[in-house]
Order: structure tokens, then C-alpha cells, then sequence
């Protein structure tokens, strides 16, 4: 991959600081809905007593964010340590399990509960570079994921995927994350971290790849998204770059007929006249899945 010139990364930085008031307000969203409780109430007032309200110090979306939950954690909100119990990362749950592929005979190397791999699930995919408005649209698409418990399946390595890999966490409901390399020595706390969500079975890692590997590539990361279309009843194309190699691989998987779906918007308009289905408000996605 090619890295992004100076101007480049300008215009993301740029797509993000407009995006932030919005993801903001959804994140405020949120916690509108959350249940009374006069003790948690009382603590995020502190916390908010507490935040830095000098000129000189930093006010942007994630800083905001650090702040909070250091703060949080000082309140009781959120735990300090997550402690793994006896064995959650050892030897012997690391195991290689049917991948419930098209391809007879594949195994799949996993940590969790491999019995999710026979629901059906989402495939979601998504450039490095995106559009503000494609970011505000899946970051409302991963909530509906969440909220109506539809089990997606990423590699969750562009940083919008990451942020979905986030919202998705916040659900009762299990999600899988394909590494393009072998199974991490131990659960990984950053820059997610993803030890409680194992440990209560919320979360399933799985790799096409032995321990050995351990650098991701273009080659593994091409074999990663190929075995994560590969797993889902359905895929989503948040956006895919022109030229890049997601949008081959979407092109590929239209070719064969794979029920496959991206935002109504300029940016993916290559991929809507190549035949994807445009999301809408409407889009039954239990349907989709055959649920």
C-alpha cells in the first residue's frame, strides 16, 4: 500500500474533524438512553469537573475520550483491570476447527466459542480512506448490527473497522474477527481491547494462518478477506477505494454472485452499477441472512 502523501493525510484529518460533531452527538445519543441511576449520574458530573477546560489543553473527539475514560475509571464506572481467568489465552483452546467454508477439508484456527461460525453472518469491509459521510453511515450501520444482533464478521484493520470492532463489542451479541496472521500469543488489549468480550464469549478470533506467521502482508491480509466472504451469507462494502484491492475483490464476489451491499453515495457508484445493492433504512437483514 502505498503510503499517503502530506496533502492526502491532510484531507483525512480534515473528513475526520467533520465527522466528529456528528459521531459525538450519536455517542450522546447513547447515553440519553441509558437507565437512571443517581450514583452514575453523580459520577459522570465529577468526571466532568474534572476534564480539562484550558485553552492549552487538547479538545478534539479523541482526547475527549482518553480523558473520560481515565476519569471513569477513577469514578467506579468502568473496571480497572480486566482480569483473565485461569487459562483464557493458553494452548489449549487455541484449536483448529472446521471453517464451515465452501472449501471441503479447510481448517481455521480459533479462540472462543466456534460455534459461531454456524450463524450467519455479515461481512464488513471498508478502505483505509473514506468518505466523512460513508463514516457517519457506518458508524449507524455497526450500531444497527448491534442493537438488532446480527453477527458480523471483519478483519476490523482500517481504522473504520476498527471503530465498528469497538461498537460491536458493546453488545450481548457475538462478532468474529479474522486475523490476517497467526493466533496472537495473548488477547490483545489494544487498541482494542478484546479480553472480557473472549472471556464471556462475546467475541470469536479465527485465523486461516498457523502460530508462525506473524507478519501481516498484502498476500495474508488478501487470503484473510478472501476466507471472511467466504464465512458470511451476505457481505457490506462500506466503501471501497478505487484501484484498491478490497474493491477487486468486491468486483469478484459480484462476479460469482455473492449477495453483496455498499452505501447509496458518489464514492461507491462503481460499485452500485456493477450490481451491489444499495442500503437503505428498509434493508431486512435478518432476511438477508435467512434468519
Amino acid at each position: 500500500m502505498k503510503r499517503l502523501t502530506r496533502e492526502q493525510q491532510k484531507a483525512v484529518v480534515e473528513q475526520w474533524k467533520r465527522s466528529a460533531p456528528a459521531l459525538a452527538k450519536a455517542r450522546d445519543d447513547e447515553l440519553r438512553q441509558w437507565q437512571y441511576d443517581s450514583k452514575t449520574v453523580d459520577a459522570l458530573l465529577e468526571i466532568g469537573a474534572q476534564s480539562p477546560r484550558g485553552e492549552d489543553e487538547p479538545n478534539g473527539l479523541v482526547e475527549m475520550q482518553r480523558w473520560f475514560m481515565k476519569f471513569a475509571r477513577q469514578q467506579g464506572l468502568l473496571p480497572t483491570v480486566i482480569r483473565e481467568p485461569p487459562g483464557a489465552y493458553s494452548g489449549d483452546i487455541r484449536r483448529a476447527v472446521p471453517a464451515r467454508s465452501g472449501e471441503a477439508g479447510r481448517l481455521v484456527y480459533v479462540v472462543g466459542d466456534a460455534t459461531v461460525l454456524d450463524r450467519p453472518k455479515v461481512a464488513l469491509f471498508c478502505s483505509v480512506k473514506c468518505p466523512g459521510k460513508l463514516i457517519l453511515d457506518t458508524y449507524d450501520l455497526a450500531q444497527r448490527f448491534r442493537n438488532e444482533g446480527v453477527t458480523v464478521i471483519s478483519g476490523f484493520h482500517s481504522p473504520m473497522e476498527e471503530e465498528c470492532l469497538r461498537i460491536l463489542l458493546r453488545s450481548p451479541h457475538p462478532t468474529v474477527w479474522c486475523l490476517a496472521r497467526g493466533l496472537f500469543k495473548r488477547i490483545p488489549s489494544k487498541p482494542v481491547d478484546c479480553r472480557a468480550a473472549v472471556a464471556e464469549g462475546r467475541l470469536l478470533i479465527v485465523s486461516p494462518f498457523k502460530d508462525s506467521v506473524r507478519r501481516v502482508t498484502a498476500k495474508t491480509a488478501l487470503a484473510r478477506n478472501r476466507l471472511v466472504a467466504d464465512l458470511a451469507a451476505a457481505v457490506v462494502v462500506a466503501h471501497a477505494a478505487p484501484g484498491s484491492k478490497i474493491e477487486a475483490l468486491v468486483l469478484e464476489l459480484l462476479a460469482a454472485g455473492k449477495p453483496l451491499y455498499t452505501f447509496d453515495h458518489p464514492a461507491n457508484a462503481a460499485l452500485i452499477e456493477a450490481g451491489a445493492q444499495a442500503i437503505a433504512a428498509s434493508t431486512d437483514w435478518t432476511r438477508t441472512l435467512g434468519l
